[in-house]
């Protein structure tokens, strides 16, 4: 099993919550930059983002001619100086940018702690993303018995989110994500920037159901997939018994070359169905696997598919 050395230095005792998921130098290089939004931002509230709706901030956007009951203040005396016209000034709104994570927590994510670390570290760094961006934050463990962090905004709220993500634990009994997911995102904000944090190794017909309704909900949905190398490229040779940790069933297999091409065929399959469906609904599903370092999947993977700007 491949463990990198942030992986190890996390699991290390006494270590913090926001050292163990996210480093003081990756911190320090998260804080230039931002999530990007490839949608209008309708954020309902006052923020950093740059809306194509008008608004009052200071960003100059163009001019347009008056119209009787417009705010004379926004005439822009030079140009009726030039023109001998009555032009207004128009100015970009600022809002801020919802985004809500929902983090999966069934069994599976937790059967090696790298992959459950990886999951928790993508959560961590989308949410320092949001908070260190003046963006509002809803953060949700899918199957967990710990709840939903309620909405929250502000750098000041970083360390106690990245706390309770850190405590998050797996789901004690039989769960599957796309069942509670299809229930969860329900109460899903409209227009938000909606981030699945998951390795989507079940059935996807629900999960296919939840993202229509999050579609339908006008959100932009992006999924990162952590997965191990071994369940992308398995090595296991003889005769086994395979666990399925999420229902306890179990399937005697001999190992063969042949049945690894089977697996490997079906694994990419599975993937290229997810990609297909989300790519039809302007949706991008990311495979992130823990063979990556943190660092690569959030400033090489993500930045070049245009998820992350300064």
């Amino acid at each position: 099993m491949h463990v990198n050395n942030e992986m190890l230095l996390a699991e290390k005792k006494g270590c913090d919550p926001m050292n163990a998921l996210l480093s003081p130098v990756l911190t320090k290089r998260l804080a230039n930059f931002k999530l990007t939004s490839k949608q209008i931002v309708r954020g309902g509230h006052k923020g950093e983002r740059r809306s194509q709706r008008l608004g009052s901030s200071l960003e100059f956007s163009d001019y347009r001619l008056y119209s009787p009951g417009d705010d004379l203040r926004q005439i822009d005396w030079n140009t009726f100086a030039r023109t001998n016209k009555f032009y207004i000034k128009r100015f970009l709104d600022e809002q801020e940018l919802s985004v809500s994570i929902y983090l999966d927590c069934t069994k599976s994510m937790g059967i090696v702690k790298g992959k459950w670390l990886r999951a928790k570290q993508l959560a961590a760094a989308c949410s320092f993303l949001t908070l260190a961006n003046a963006d509002r934050l809803r953060f949700t463990p899918i199957a967990s018995p710990s709840n939903t962090y309620p909405d929250t905004k502000g750098k000041a709220m970083i360390n106690h989110v990245i706390d309770f993500i850190d405590q998050v634990s797996i789901a004690p009994d039989e769960e599957r994500f796309g069942q509670q997911l299809l229930h969860k995102s329900r109460a899903g904000k409209k227009g938000s920037l909606t981030i699945l944090i998951s390795d989507f190794l079940d059935d996807p017909d629900n999960l296919f159901s939840a993202l229509k309704q999050m579609q339908a909900r006008h959100q932009q949905v992006l999924l990162l997939q952590v997965v191990l190398p071994e369940e992308m490229n398995p090595d296991y040779v003889g005769d086994l018994q395979l666990i399925d940790i999420e229902t306890t069933k179990y399937r005697e297999v001999s190992m063969s070359q042949k049945v690894i091409d089977q697996y490997k065929q079906l694994f990419e399959n599975h993937t290229n169905q997810m990609k297909s469906f989300c790519q039809k609904r302007g949706m991008e599903l990311i495979v992130c696997p823990t063979s990556q370092s943190l660092e690569e999947t959030v400033f090489s993977t993500l930045m070049h598919k245009g998820w992350l700007r300064r």
